[in-house]
């Protein structure tokens, strides 16, 4: 019962969490601040939909790969973003990094885009070492073009899950469970097909 309480307390946490933090992420970054600048700003939102290409983007990974949307095509992927400390993001990854692990870890490609700019390299190694696998790709969001403002993320534990060609196939808010690793394992065989 304390597990659950703990859970559910997180869970109705961390919507505030996110929202306090992207509203000083904006605010550090310099928020537009007349109608014409907010009108802008919301114009430059590229669409990441389900059936759609994934928006073309480029980090660079705590081991000094650029990572981008082409160089990720030729098997599905994920594009996760999260923090460090996002508790049901290291859960989900837990489960999706056994997944990974049961299908030979060359099934699939998984980014983890971190969107806490406070955090240093050393945070994401530490994660990636104890909650994902080894050849998973960690990066910071890009600081000159942020993937996270161009798609107008609103949640940690986003998770974009494309096909081989980089097309979206499901976009997901929840931590990952059985169904979501159904749907990888789906979106594996029909791409090796």
């Amino acid at each position: 019962m304390k597990k659950f309480i703990t859970i559910a307390g997180i869970c109705c946490a961390l919507p505030i969490i996110v929202i306090a933090f992207l509203a000083w992420r904006g605010n550090q970054q310099g928020s537009p601040n007349t109608p014409q600048q907010n009108e802008k700003a919301n114009n430059e939102i590229v669409s990441a939909t389900v059936g759609k290409a994934f928006p073309a983007f480029s980090v660079i990974d705590v081991d000094g790969r650029a990572i981008t949307n082409e160089s990720l095509r030729g098997k599905p992927a994920i594009l996760w973003f999260t923090t460090s400390w996002c508790v049901p993001c290291q859960i989900g990854a837990r489960k999706v990094s056994e997944l990974d692990t049961e299908l030979g870890n060359n099934a699939f490609d998984v980014l983890v885009v971190f969107v806490d700019l406070r955090e240093k390299d050393s945070d994401l190694v530490d994660w990636r070492n104890k909650f994902a696998n080894k050849d998973w790709f960690v990066a910071f969001d890009s600081q000159a073009d942020p993937l996270s403002q161009k798609i107008g993320l609103k949640y940690l534990d986003s998770k974009y899950l494309l096909d081989k060609n980089g097309v979206i196939k499901n976009i997901d808010f929840q931590t990952a469970d059985d169904s979501y690793l159904n749907l990888i394992k789906e979106i594996v065989a029909t791409d090796n097909e």
